[in-house]
């Protein structure tokens, strides 16, 4: 009964979100390098688009899209309880809905959930309405798990175009994309994948993993003993733009 309540609180605030226009801020005002990455000047784009944090201390974000999933889901959560690691899981409402056991774990394990659309489709080839439905969808089935609103927010893929910026910023949430990707949804070896993410590993860095790979489940005790050994801090993306503001 609680959920339902919440649901439908959810939905009549979203609904009067829809009816605010976007903010002029919203409008794209990042330089993007030619390979899609953010140039090096600025990590926070004005239009709430975040790549990494601009911090001199040496925390870093673990991130989870998709899911949750049976077998990967639990494993994934027994390597960051075991290591007392909290992350940022990046779910998909549909299976949210599907799963609730699952996010509820999630949730008591103490880490952060973020809305990655209600059904995982690219969202750049939707009209503005379709685009808020699959926000405004999957953010209700979240919210009714976590108990409050969701502000962030990762499109499919991490593709998205203006109009998509748009929305998710006049509905309140931040774009969290990330600056260490090891691409762990490709055919390579968790020896790759600890490899790639130690490269890339920087302060206020947002690493994107996902919630289906064994591989991932495989490489993350090495990636968090190897981070904490360079003197890295493991927060959730909440922990780490509140860290910009110090």
């Amino acid at each position: 009964m609680k959920r339902i309540v919440g649901m439908v609180a959810a939905i009549a605030c979203f609904s009067l979100l829809l009816l605010q226009p976007a903010p002029a801020s919203s409008l794209a005002k990042r330089t993007v390098a030619s390979d899609g990455s953010a140039a090096l000047h600025s990590y926070v784009g004005a239009d709430d688009r975040v790549w990494r944090v601009n911090t001199q201390r040496r925390l870093i974000a673990l991130t989870f899209d998709d899911g949750p999933y049976p077998f990967y889901t639990p494993l994934l959560l027994h390597v960051l309880d075991r290591s007392h690691v909290h992350a940022t899981f990046f779910c998909v409402g549909r299976s949210a809905q599907e799963f609730p056991d699952l996010m509820d774990r999630i949730i008591e394990s103490g880490d952060d959930v973020g809305n990655h659309t209600f059904n995982h489709i690219k969202l750049s080839g939707l009209s503005i309405t379709q685009i808020a439905d699959q926000i405004i969808e999957a953010d209700v089935i979240l919210a009714s798990f976590v108990g409050h609103r969701i502000d962030l927010f990762r499109p499919p893929h991490g593709r998205y175009d203006r109009r998509v910026i748009e929305v998710a910023s006049a509905m309140g949430y931040r774009t969290i994309l990330w600056s260490d990707s090891p691409e762990d949804t490709k055919d390579i070896t968790p020896t790759l994948v600890v490899q790639r993410v130690m490269q890339q590993a920087r302060p206020g860095a947002i690493v994107l993993l996902h919630s289906g790979q064994y591989r991932t489940i495989e490489a993350l005790p090495v990636i968090i003993d190897r981070l904490r050994a360079q003197g890295y801090t493991f927060v959730t993306v909440d922990e780490l733009l509140a860290s910009e503001q110090m």
